[in-house]
């Protein structure tokens, strides 16, 4: 098959999968008025690959058959991957309006971690299955979810401690050619709108929690899997002003596994608990770094509406306005710099012959990004001022009695008129002060490990031998 159409892939989803959202089951995911938001967002996937502008960035020949397919399943065997894969995210977001389409990204990072933990593990069955995989997803332009995260229950204690025995995904049977999964697993981001879950374990185990070390792939719509969503935003909302680009998210599923049966031939780790650790930490290198990269344009983005509502409302001259514009473009372009620096010491990660980014580089990356959003989003609100949250909305302005008066009152500075103004503000409600903002505040914190674990790496790459050494030499120290 060669690279589907965003029809194509829209027509896939409709295979009587089972998801739940507002307590009812729905009949079909891309008609859905929440989960479209988020399946026109994983299109945008699609459209790009038939794109001529973005054909060099996100497609290559398949090395066997010379065939087209996404630029996402890219072996990562060569230093220049991971800055290959940087320009990749970046123009996926740029495309799609800000939010990346996020149902090939998270995917490949875990076909990638799965590539490099076989590899150092020896097990030559899983690498071949893995290396099968990767080219089955490629050649017929799946989309897929990275499920990862477990319910986790008693986070104080492991998995077979807990007192409900599947808080963590776990093996419940076996066979020759199959074996059974119990279990759920939470946040799992675009799952109702993929064609496969990748599933991995999520912390290290020991020799007692070898039947919840597994990892494996399976349709969404096998038996056994049910998904129970939340709303964000629907794709048409009456109170926003129309434009151009219409709101763009991703919406996550609570999933499910009763009893569900994964043929062997797509099992990648089976009970080898000793891999577990190195399985989750290798995933979030690969994952982190395609983090970094996505959170670029996004704060590109932001920015720019910062700096449009400063003007908008005539205050961008003013000093301390200009002071908030000032952090506002060190924070964007800080964490960018770190991103470009993560990219210029690629790392031969455990000696695998697989490339990622500097770890080290790229945690402070995503640290820095976490630690300042919320500062940042103050900023924004600061300077939009209460008509952020209290702006008249769409309906009022299409309303033939009121429309005069939101003419008249409430145009802005330096050429806006009402509607603009309007139509800036409206966006920015979106970003800034809605539910939506809300999850992307709580995401920025969470999402791809929380400032804890980011903090943790940063004490476990960073070379602390070295620095105590120097200080040793410097201050004259023997010990």
């Amino acid at each position: 098959m060669t690279l589907r159409t965003a029809e194509q892939y829209k027509e896939g989803l409709r295979d009587n999968r089972k998801v739940y959202i507002l307590g009812e089951q729905v009949t079909d995911v891309t008609r859905d008025p929440y989960i479209k938001v988020g399946v026109e967002t994983a299109a945008c996937e699609f459209l790009m690959s038939h794109d001529p502008e973005y054909k060099n960035i996100a497609v290559m020949k398949d090395p066997e058959t010379g065939e087209e397919v996404s630029s996402y399943f890219t072996v990562p065997d060569y230093p220049e991957f991971a800055a290959e894969r940087y320009e990749l995210i970046k123009a996926s977001c740029y495309y799609s309006g800000f939010v990346l389409p996020f149902v090939k990204d998270v995917g490949a990072d875990i076909i990638n971690a799965l590539t490099v933990v076989a590899a150092l593990s020896g097990e030559k069955k899983y690498a071949e299955r893995i290396n099968e995989y990767r080219w089955y997803c490629a050649r017929n332009d799946l989309a897929m979810a990275g499920v990862v995260t477990d319910v986790k229950g008693d986070r104080s204690k492991s998995p077979h401690k807990q007192k409900v025995s599947d808080y963590y995904l776990k093996v419940v049977d076996e066979t020759e050619d199959e074996i059974v999964v119990s279990g759920a697993k939470a946040h799992i981001t675009a799952a109702p709108y993929v064609d496969e879950f990748l599933v991995i374990p999520s912390r290290n185990m020991s020799e007692k929690d070898a039947d919840y070390a597994v990892a494996f792939a399976i349709p969404a719509s096998s038996p056994g899997i049910t998904q129970i969503c939340r709303p964000s935003f629907p794709y048409e909302n009456k109170y926003d002003f129309p434009t151009p680009q219409p709101n763009r998210g991703h919406v996550e599923s609570l999933v499910i596994f009763d009893e569900v049966r994964v043929p062997k031939n797509r099992v990648f780790m089976l009970r080898e608990w000793e891999f577990a650790q190195n399985l989750a930490y290798t995933f979030a290198f690969f994952h982190r770094f395609t983090a970094v990269s996505y959170k670029i344009p996004v704060l590109e983005f932001m920015t720019g509406l910062g700096i449009l509502v400063a003007e908008a409302n005539g205050i961008h001259k003013a000093s301390h306005v200009r002071e908030q514009i000032i952090n506002m473009i060190r924070y964007t372009e800080t964490t960018k710099a770190l991103a470009k620096a993560a990219l210029h010491e690629p790392e031969n990660i455990l000696g695998s012959g697989y490339y990622i980014p500097n770890r080290l580089i790229t945690n402070m990356a995503k640290l820095h990004f976490a630690s300042n959003f919320h500062e940042y989003i103050r900023d924004i609100q600061d300077i939009a001022g209460g008509l952020l949250v209290t702006q008249p909305t769409y309906q009022d302005w299409e309303n033939s009695t009121l429309r005069p008066y939101l003419e008249r009152y409430l145009g802005g500075a330096n050429g806006y008129s009402a509607a603009e103004r309007l139509k800036l503000f409206s966006y920015l409600h979106h970003i800034g002060a809605s539910d939506f903002a809300g999850w992307h505040e709580v995401c920025t914190l969470h999402a791809e490990g929380s400032l804890a674990s980011q903090k943790m790496m940063l004490l476990i790459e960073a070379p602390i031998d070295f620095y105590k050494k120097k200080a040793k030499e410097i201050v004259g120290i023997n010990v």
